[in-house]
C-alpha cells in the first residue's frame, strides 16, 4: 500500500534534528561516566543517591510542564527556559563533588535534572506536533538524538579525557546553553488547550486517567514501568564494571551501544511496528535487556578476547533494548490520546518509567541488591557476575507478564482529534 501522507520538509527535519542531537547531548556528556567521577573523588557512598535524582524529577516535573504546555507557554519557550536553568546546575555540581559536600553535590544533580527531564517529553511534543507521519518520521530524527549521544561519549572519552573530571560537566552545561537559546527559535508550538479552564487535577495528570480504562493501554503503562524497573544498573554500574574489568574510556566504549542504535532506529524500528506491533517490539526489547546482563554476567570471570566479545554485544544490544522499548512507548502513547493532553500523556510515559521505574531501580537493584551481593569490600568478578543474573531474571518475569496480558488492539489505536 503507498503512503498518501507527504514527507515532512528537509528544513523542518534539519531543525528538530539539531535540537535532538544537542538535547541528549547535554544528558549523554555525563550520565554514563558520572559513576567513574564519583568513585575518583572518594564519594561512591552516594552513587545511589546521585543516580536517583532524575527518576525522582521525571515524577515530579512532567505532569507540571505538561499542562504548562498544553494550556499556557509554547513548547518550545518552556524547554528553552528549562535548559538554560539545567546548564546552570550541572556547571555548578562538580564545585561540590567531596566527601564533606556530597550533599549538595547530589542537590545540583537533583537541580539539573528537575529542568531537564521535563525537555525530554517537550522535544517529542515539539516533533510529533510538526512532523506529517509521527510514526515514520519521528524514528528517523530521533536518529539524531542518539547521534548526540555518541558524540557527546566521545568527546569526554577521546578529545578532553574526562571520564573521571569535572570537564564532563563543564561540557553539558556549555551545551545546555546553547541548546537553550536555539530552543525559541524552533517552530511555534502553542498550546492546543490555551484559554480553557484549568482544573486542579490537570497539574497531576488527571486528563490521562481515562486512558487506562482501556486494557491494553493500562497494561502497555504498567509493563513499562515494571521494565524500567531494572534498568538502571547498565547505566549507573556500567561504567565502574568495565573499568573493574580492564576497560578504561567508558564513555567511549558505550557508545558502541547507541552506534547500534542509529541503524536499528532507522532500518529496523520503523518498519518493524508497522509490521509486527507494538507487543512483539516490546518483548524483543525486554528480552535483549536480559540478555545484555546475563552477557555482563558471563563477561565478569572471561579473559581477553572472550571478555571483549561478550561486553561489546552486550552493549551493542542497545539499540533493540532501549528503542524497542522507549521510542516505541512514545508513538504508541502519541496514537493513543488526543491532542490536548498529549503533552500529559507524554509525562505521563517519562513518569511510569524514567520517574517510578528508574527510581526504584536506583534504590532497590543499585542501592541495595549491589552492596548486598558485592559485599564490604567491594567483591571481584564472582560477584559481578552474580550481581548481574539479578536484574536478568527480573526482566524474564516481565517479559512472560507483558506476553500474557498484553493485547496489541491496533486497529483501535487512533483517536479522533476533534
Amino acid at each position: 500500500m503507498i503512503d498518501s501522507k507527504p514527507r515532512s520538509s528537509l528544513g523542518l527535519f534539519s531543525r528538530l534534528s539539531v535540537m535532538m542531537f544537542c538535547i541528549f547531548f547535554v544528558w549523554g556528556a555525563w550520565y554514563v561516566t558520572m559513576g567513574t567521577f564519583m568513585f575518583e573523588r572518594g564519594i561512591e557512598n552516594r552513587l545511589s543517591a546521585a543516580y536517583s535524582v532524575a527518576p525522582i524529577a521525571a515524577i515530579l516535573t512532567p505532569f507540571f510542564m505538561g499542562v504548562f504546555a498544553d494550556r499556557f507557554l509554547n513548547a518550545e519557550k518552556l524547554q528553552g527556559v528549562l535548559l538554560f536553568l539545567s546548564g546552570l546546575a550541572i556547571i555548578a555540581a562538580p564545585q561540590f563533588a567531596t566527601p564533606e559536600s556530597s550533599h549538595l553535590f547530589v542537590a545540583l544533580i537533583l537541580v539539573h535534572t528537575l529542568c531537564f527531564m521535563p525537555t525530554l517529553g517537550l522535544s517529542n511534543t515539539i516533533c510529533l506536533k510538526h512532523l506529517s507521519d509521527g510514526d515514520r518520521d519521528y524514528p528517523i530524527v530521533r536518529i539524531f538524538a542518539t547521534l548526540g549521544w555518541v558524540v557527546a561519549g566521545w568527546v569526554v572519552s577521546f578529545v578532553f579525557k574526562a571520564d573521571a573530571t569535572a570537564t564532563q560537566f563543564y561540557i553539558s552545561g556549555t551545551v545546555a546553553f546553547g541548546v537553550g537559546l536555539y530552543s525559541f527559535f524552533l517552530p511555534k508550538t502553542p498550546p492546543p488547550a490555551k484559554g480553557q479552564p484549568l482544573q486542579l487535577g490537570e497539574l497531576y495528570g488527571a486528563g490521562t486517567f481515562p486512558y487506562f480504562k482501556k486494557r491494553s493501554f493500562a497494561v502497555f503503562m504498567i509493563a513499562s514501568l515494571l521494565a524500567a524497573a531494572a534498568m538502571m544498573p547498565y547505566w549507573v554500574l556500567g561504567s565502574p564494571f568495565a573499568n573493574s574489568v580492564g576497560i578504561e574510556r567508558t564513555a567511549g566504549f558505550f557508545t558502541l551501544g547507541q552506534i547500534a542504535e542509529l541503524f536499528i532506529l532507522a532500518l529496523v524500528l520503523p518498519l518493524f511496528i508497522k509490521r509486527f506491533g507494538i507487543k512483539w517490539t516490546m518483548l524483543i526489547g525486554v528480552f535483549c535487556w536480559a540478555l545484555r546482563y546475563v552477557m555482563f554476567s558471563a563477561s565478569a570471570g572471561a579473559e581477553g578476547s572472550m571478555m571483549w566479545s561478550l561486553m561489546v554485544g552486550a552493549v551493542l544490544l542497545h539499540g533493540f533494548s532501549y528503542d524497542f522499548v522507549f521510542i516505541s512507548g512514545f508513538l504508541y502513547v502519541d496514537r493513543h490520546v488526543k491532542e490536548e493532553v498529549r503533552a500529559q500523556a507524554q509525562g505521563l510515559l517519562v513518569v511510569f518509567t524514567q520517574g517510578i521505574g528508574f527510581l526504584l531501580s536506583s534504590q532497590i537493584l543499585v542501592g541495595w541488591v549491589y552492596p548486598k551481593v558485592m559485599g564490604p569490600d567491594g567483591g571481584g568478578a564472582a560477584e559481578w557476575g552474580r550481581f548481574w543474573l539479578v536484574p536478568a531474571g527480573y526482566m524474564m518475569v516481565v517479559l512472560v507478564i507483558f506476553w500474557f496480558f498484553f493485547r496489541d488492539d491496533r486497529e483501535k489505536a487512533v483517536i479522533e482529534e476533534h
